[in-house]
């Protein structure tokens, strides 16, 4: 059994704007997760989060894309998840903003399954604070200017 991830969200914001938020380890904890995160391939990191049964909060990763401000891969696991996974953000401009495009792949096996129905509500949750944080980026460099 497999099952992949895919989310797309359209923000009215620049690409470089939204590179930010996923990069950034201020922007990224900010509406994520606290990290210690850089944009450098194979640099290793983690998210920190709540921990629950099962689960200490935190997710190892490892970069393995930076194509700013175009696509940034890393690798992902930690919980209940025994193998690794991989995230791909990919960033689209069209006119008016960029599409987001996330894919969380990896997932395969029963537990991976249900596992990943888990983790898609999470991402779901998680892309709907991203505008917010867009805002106050937009915000902060009208300020700076």
């Amino acid at each position: 059994m497999k099952r992949d991830l895919k989310f797309e969200r359209f923000y009215p914001h620049p690409p470089e704007r939204v590179w930010k938020a996923l990069t950034d380890p201020d922007a990224l904890a900010a509406w994520y997760m606290t990290n210690d995160f850089k944009p450098e391939v194979g640099h290793k990191f983690t998210f920190h989060t709540d921990p629950g049964p099962g689960f200490d909060g935190t997710l190892n990763c490892e970069v393995i894309l930076v194509d700013a401000p175009h696509e940034l891969i890393y690798s992902f696991i930690g919980g209940f998840m025994k193998r690794k996974t991989t995230v791909r953000w990919l960033l689209i401009a069209q006119e008016g903003g960029t599409l987001l495009r996330l894919e969380h792949t990896g997932f395969t096996g029963l537990t991976d399954a249900a596992v990943s129905f888990i983790i898609g509500s999470g991402w779901g949750r998680f892309l709907a604070q991203l505008p917010p944080l867009l805002d106050r980026l937009a915000q902060a460099e009208i300020t700076e200017s």
